[in-house]
C-alpha cells in the first residue's frame, strides 16, 4: 500500500517534482528500502544536467516506436535488438530486472508510469491527434484506435518480432494494464 506521497510520485509527470516527492518520502523515513530502490531507478531513468532533465525511459520507448516495423526489414531484427538493448542498458533496466523481486516490482511500476506518460502525451499532442499537418483534428474514437494500435505494435508485437519477449515482458504487461485503466471496458490490447 502506497503512502500518499508515493501515490503522488507515481501520478506526477514532471521529473523534478517526482524527485522532490521521493526525497520527501525518504526524509520522512517511510519504507526506506523501497524508496532507496525508487531513487536508484529515478537516477537511472532521468539525466539532469542542471537545466534540462532527459527521460531515458521515454527515449527507450521512442527507440522501440522507431523500430516497431523492424521484423519486416532486412537486418532489421539485429539492428533493433542492438539499439533497444543499448537503451535498456543506459537506464539499467536489465540490471534492475535481475536484482530482487522488489526491484522487479518497482521497475514494473516505473514501466506503468512510462506508458501512462506516453498515453497522456499522445492524447494532448495536436500533431498526434490530427492529419494534414495539424490542420484537421481526427475524431476521438480514431485517436483512441491510433493510440491502441501504436501501443500494441510497440509493446506487444515488437518484442515478439525481434525475439525480446522475455526482456520486455514487464513493459508489455504494463502496457496492457495501463491501456485497460485508461480505457476501461474496451477489451484491452489484443493478444
Amino acid at each position: 500500500m502506497d503512502t500518499p506521497t508515493i501515490a503522488e510520485y507515481y501520478r506526477e509527470a514532471d521529473p523534478r517534482k517526482r524527485k522532490a516527492l521521493l526525497e520527501q518520502a525518504l526524509a520522512s523515513g517511510e519504507d526506506m528500502e523501497a524508496n532507496g530502490i525508487r531513487r536508484e531507478i529515478w537516477e537511472a531513468r532521468y539525466k539532469d544536467d542542471g537545466t534540462n532533465v532527459a527521460d531515458g525511459y521515454l527515449k527507450f520507448w521512442m527507440s522501440m516506436e522507431f523500430n516497431k516495423n523492424a521484423g519486416s526489414r532486412w537486418f532489421g531484427v539485429k539492428s533493433a535488438q542492438k539499439e533497444i538493448r543499448k537503451e535498456l542498458d543506459s537506464v539499467k533496466y536489465t540490471e534492475f530486472l535481475n536484482k530482487s523481486e522488489l526491484h522487479k516490482e518497482l521497475l514494473y511500476r516505473e514501466c506503468c508510469h512510462l506508458i501512462k506518460l506516453y498515453m497522456d502525451l499522445c492524447k494532448t499532442d495536436r500533431s498526434y491527434n490530427s492529419m494534414l499537418c495539424g490542420i484537421i483534428t481526427i475524431k476521438e474514437d480514431d485517436a483512441k484506435a491510433k493510440l491502441q494500435k501504436d501501443i500494441y505494435k510497440t509493446a506487444v508485437c515488437l518484442p515478439k518480432d525481434i525475439s525480446m519477449e522475455k526482456e520486455l515482458e514487464l513493459l508489455t504487461k504494463a502496457a496492457r494494464e495501463m491501456y485497460e485503466l485508461q480505457f476501461p471496458g474496451e477489451g484491452g490490447l489484443p493478444e
